[in-house]
């Protein structure tokens, strides 16, 4: 056999492999999305275009005298609507069923090196766990986002201070499975305490995180020395703790801090400087309050389009008129504020149970000063580009996944309507 036919013999190996995981039923329609105004968000609105979808992929998409329908497509006129990516939520705690609580007694704190520790009634950390494992989704949250063109969301656990691990689904249907873009996603750390159980102060918890990291990292060095010298050497001792730990201190897999106010963001990037993670913060929405600092960072934000104070924050403590004031105009501000330092960021759902809201909230940062292309690009690339997911997601280009949604109107205007969702190149049915 020539050696150049090689290559080309691998390569037909290779490809029948992965035709081995797709069967005829896995193939999707195909659409043809005609003389709607197109916004692509990586390039110029197309004002008059068609679009074409086939076998859940966006297949071409351009101006209509210069696309092509192909004979097999389902047409849908679409005039006087525009097209645009489906949004994404960069962190949320949707679709979860969280297991229930040790019944009978408490759970060991995982072993690291700090003394003295308790037995809390909950775990302080469980990188282990992942989102995907505790997958449920229900149709009518599904209906809910979608209805308000979120199509693509990152869901994390939601306990504990290392909490575990994220997992990036299309909101396509109740089968966790065929729902995933990404897992895992990302490693997510709370600055919260273990009420009952140690750690039980914010010291604590910074405490049990740096030491956590601590650990992880001589743990990755003892297996890595060990790789290098299987023969003559004792093995380290597995600790699954650690070894869940491990991808994030040694390979820089992305690491997400919940920060739920200013303070926590400057415990975070504490941390995230001390350890050299690779690291985003989230929630944030008192980011306003340290513009300053954040300006000088590359960290990505995670910027939460829950309004509500913090729970210690003054505007919560001095009286209910306060906190009205707050919500309705301080905190909508956050995201306008960050946009006019020339600070980027997504924006995401961390904190809304429903798309109505969440559309809502995007209306009233909107008011307060952030651009309708601002939002837009903040709730579709950009967060595409921190997830590491802009050659799949976040704008209407060929090859990507077809997340489109059909909008009677600009998308964030007021009076539109959602009129169709694309998932996966699936039409929705509300």
């Amino acid at each position: 056999m020539p050696k150049s036919a090689r290559p080309l013999i691998m390569l037909t190996i290779l490809a029948l492999g992965a035709l081995a995981w797709t069967s005829p039923a896995d193939v999707g329609p195909t659409y043809a999305i005609r003389n709607a105004k197109i916004v692509p968000v990586a390039g110029p609105v197309v004002e008059k275009g068609i679009l074409i979808i086939r076998d859940g992929l966006i297949e071409s998409v351009g101006p209509s005298d210069k696309i092509a329908i192909p004979e097999d497509a389902e047409v849908i006129e679409a005039a006087g609507m525009a097209a645009y990516p489906g949004l994404i939520s960069a962190h949320t705690h949707l679709l979860l069923e969280e297991p229930a609580a040790p019944a009978g007694g408490a759970q060991q704190v995982p072993s690291i090196t700090l003394p003295g520790a308790a037995q809390p009634n909950t775990p302080a950390g469980t990188p282990d766990v992942l989102a995907f494992g505790l997958l449920k989704p229900k149709k009518s949250t599904l209906d809910s986002f979608l209805r308000a063109g979120f199509t693509t969301v990152l869901v994390a656990p939601n306990r504990g201070i290392i909490q575990g691990q994220s997992v990036v689904v299309d909101l396509n249907g109740e089968d966790p499975e065929p729902m995933v873009v990404k897992n895992p996603a990302a490693l997510h750390i709370n600055f919260t305490t273990n009420r009952g159980g140690y750690p039980s102060s914010l010291m604590g918890t910074i405490a049990y995180i740096r030491q956590s990291f601590l650990d992880a990292e001589g743990y990755a060095l003892a297996q890595a020395v060990y790789a290098k010298n299987l023969k003559g050497m004792k093995r380290p001792v597995f600790n699954p703790f650690l070894e869940a730990l491990r991808p994030y201190v040694r390979d820089k897999k992305p690491v997400v801090f919940q920060c739920n106010n200013v303070e926590d963001i400057k415990r975070a990037l504490k941390i995230v400087d001390e350890f050299k993670l690779n690291a985003m913060l989230s929630h944030v929405n008192e980011a306003w309050r340290d513009a300053s600092v954040l300006k000088k960072t590359p960290i990505p934000l995670l910027v939460t389009l829950d309004f509500r104070p913090p729970s210690g924050s003054l505007f919560v403590n001095q009286g209910e008129d306060l906190r009205k004031k707050a919500e309705a105009e301080i905190y909508p501000a956050n995201p306008s504020n960050l946009a006019k330092e020339g600070i980027a960021f997504a924006l995401t759902t961390f904190g809304l149970n429903d798309g109505s809201t969440a559309l809502k909230n995007i209306q009233s940062a909107i008011k307060a000063g952030l651009s309708p292309e601002q939002a837009l690009r903040a709730l579709t690339i950009q967060p595409a580009q921190y997830l590491g997911l802009a050659a799949q997601l976040g704008s209407l280009e060929p090859g990507k996944i077809a997340n489109v949604i059909l909008a009677k109107g600009e998308i964030f205007d007021e009076k539109t309507q959602i009129d169709k969702v694309f998932v996966d190149g699936i039409l929705w049915k509300f």
